[in-house]
């Protein structure tokens, strides 16, 4: 379950993690070490190989206010698993907050692993007994009003590029291609990011209305 180093023209997922890293600029390179097989044994599934590499490169922390929950993290809002409890837990009270789907673990049940400034923005892997890295990622920017859900098919670094680029439709569209990420604990966070090297433009491909809409 451990991800290993990116190894350039090896790993599609690790190659859309670098692309979102080129966005971001003046913050020292670091790894965050994670044990795998232990927060897959305490989930009961692996988690998707893009996002484990995400993790241990950047840790918890926010994207442009978009916060990325990870396993362990010094704050309890932005820990993965406590969130899936949390998750299941109000779903159970207020089951039309995500709506059509189930809570995580409940089979085809929805693993939050962003959350967005404000509820702008929120994103969920759709799980099944299959391959984590099949999971197609649902977004919702209203908290779970059904009309609005949307699905997303790859993996998590391709879909924050494209998020951050102006590649998906929504609210973040309009922002300029660079991104500041802000590590937990740290007030002022990475500098902002660069210009986007030369890329062919993919319009909206990858991104579907949800399937229930």
């Amino acid at each position: 379950m451990g991800g290993g180093p990116y190894a350039p023209g090896t790993d599609p997922a690790g190659a859309w993690n670098e692309r979102l890293a080129g966005l971001v600029e003046g913050r020292p390179a670091r790894r965050r070490e994670v044990d795998w097989a232990a927060v897959g044994a305490r989930l009961g599934t692996g988690l998707p190989h893009g996002y484990r590499l995400l993790v241990e490169r950047f840790g918890a922390g926010a994207f442009n206010g978009l916060s990325l929950l990870v396993p362990e993290a010094p704050d309890p809002l932005l820990d993965l698993e406590r969130n899936a409890e949390r998750l299941s837990a109000s779903a159970a009270e207020w089951p039309g907050r995500i709506a059509p789907y189930p809570a995580f673990p409940a089979p085809g049940g929805l693993l939050q692993w962003a959350d967005g400034e404000d509820g702008h923005l929120q994103a969920y892997w759709l799980t099944g007994a299959g391959d984590p890295d099949r999971w197609p990622i649902l977004s919702n920017s209203t908290d779970g009003a059904p009309e609005e859900w949307e699905r997303f098919d790859g993996p998590v670094g391709r879909y924050l590029f494209r998020l951050f680029t102006g590649r998906r439709p929504s609210a973040y569209a309009g922002r300029p291609p660079s991104v500041r990420f802000e590590p937990v604990g740290s007030a002022a966070g990475s500098a902002v990011g660069s210009a986007v090297e030369p890329w062919e433009d993919e319009g909206f491909e990858g991104w579907s209305p949800d399937p229930h809409r």
